[in-house]
Order: C-alpha cells, then sequence, then structure tokens
C-alpha cells in the first residue's frame, strides 16, 4: 500500500470531477461531452489508481485500459474540444460521432495490437502538440484563453517530462498527479465565463 500515492490519485480524481462542474457547463451539449469524456475519463484512471496503489492487484488490466483510453478517446476529445472553444464553434452531431469513432478506434488499436500498442506513449504526446498549435491560433488572435490552454500544455509536457526523473524531491507519480491535476485547472480556467449557445 502507498499512501501517497493513493492521496495523489485521489487529488487527481476530484480535480478531474470538479473542473468538469465547475467550469464547462456553459459549452454547448456535444463540446461539454467531449470535454467532459476527456476529464472523466482520466478521473476514473485514478480512481482505480487508488485501488492499485492499495495493493488490489486485481484491478491492473482494468487501469492499464483506462489509462490507454484516457490516452486515446480522451486525447482526440480533448483536441476537438479546444478547436472548439478557440475558434468558438458549436461542435455539431456529425463531428461529434466521427471523433467518438476515431477516438474508441484508436483506443481498440492501442489496446488489442501489440505492434502499434508501442505508441501507446507516443499519441498522447502528439495530441498535445496539436492542442497547442490550435492554441496559438488564439494568441495570434489575442484570446486571453489561448494562454490558459498553451499554459495547461507546458504544464503537461513538464509532468511527463520530470515524471520519470528520479532526483525530484517528491514521488516521481505524485509529481505526475499533482502537476496532471494543475494542467486541468487550466483548461478550465481557460473556458471561464465562456457561454456558448445549447
Amino acid at each position: 500500500m502507498n499512501i501517497s500515492n493513493m492521496v495523489s490519485e485521489a487529488v487527481l480524481a476530484f480535480t478531474g470531477i470538479w473542473v468538469f462542474w465547475r467550469y464547462f457547463q456553459g459549452l454547448s451539449w456535444y463540446n461539454r461531452i467531449l470535454w467532459g469524456l476527456f476529464l472523466i475519463t482520466i478521473s476514473m484512471t485514478a480512481l482505480v489508481g487508488i485501488l492499485l496503489f492499495a495493493g488490489i492487484e486485481g484491478v491492473a488490466a482494468l487501469h492499464h485500459s483506462l489509462e490507454t483510453l484516457a490516452g486515446s478517446l480522451g486525447v482526440v476529445c480533448v483536441i476537438v474540444g479546444v478547436w472548439g472553444v478557440i475558434l468558438k464553434q458549436r461542435i455539431r452531431q456529425s463531428s461529434f460521432i466521427i471523433t467518438i469513432t476515431l477516438g474508441l478506434g484508436l483506443f481498440l488499436l492501442l489496446l488489442l495490437n501489440p505492434t502499434i500498442g508501442g505508441f501507446r506513449a507516443v499519441v498522447p504526446s502528439m495530441g498535445m502538440v496539436i492542442v497547442l498549435l490550435i492554441a496559438f491560433l488564439g494568441v495570434m488572435r489575442r484570446d486571453p484563453r489561448a494562454s490558459w490552454i498553451v499554459l495547461a500544455v507546458m504544464i503537461l509536457a513538464l509532468a511527463t517530462r520530470l515524471g520519470q526523473s528520479k532526483s525530484l524531491p517528491i514521488s516521481p507519480i505524485d509529481f505526475y498527479h499533482y502537476t496532471l491535476s494543475l494542467s486541468i485547472l487550466c483548461f478550465g480556467k481557460a473556458v471561464q465565463n465562456f457561454h456558448q449557445p445549447t
């Protein structure tokens, strides 16, 4: 049992759920659902992670699957979600279905195909690069929301990079969880007081 890892997982799970309910209610329906899938897959992974760090080894396969889901479907959803926020686009049903289909297809490929499964860590990094490029469009338009998204991606990159370091004053896993929580909060701040017609 690792108490500190359980606590950081709990903080991450709570942050994902709280940020969604606190900041994303002003978006149109499909935009909100896409953001919700991004945040809830992270929170679900963290909740199962609590059980894993509590010593319940039987949830390891479920945790692996949820990590893959967050890094595939969740990443595709946040790309389209950021596009909707920065370009003030209301996501239509057809775009929503295409996004979900692509995300789930990518999830199944990464989960079931051992060859492609090696790219599991690459997909989130590529996704964040795409998100950053979209955010830069907003920066060029002097949209303050874009700055929060850029900050979120920079924190996420820091979490991924330093989360593997052994020289941190805290557990690398805890560092990753806390910085990911901060990144999620920045995504929430990007849509604060932003309202789209439902």
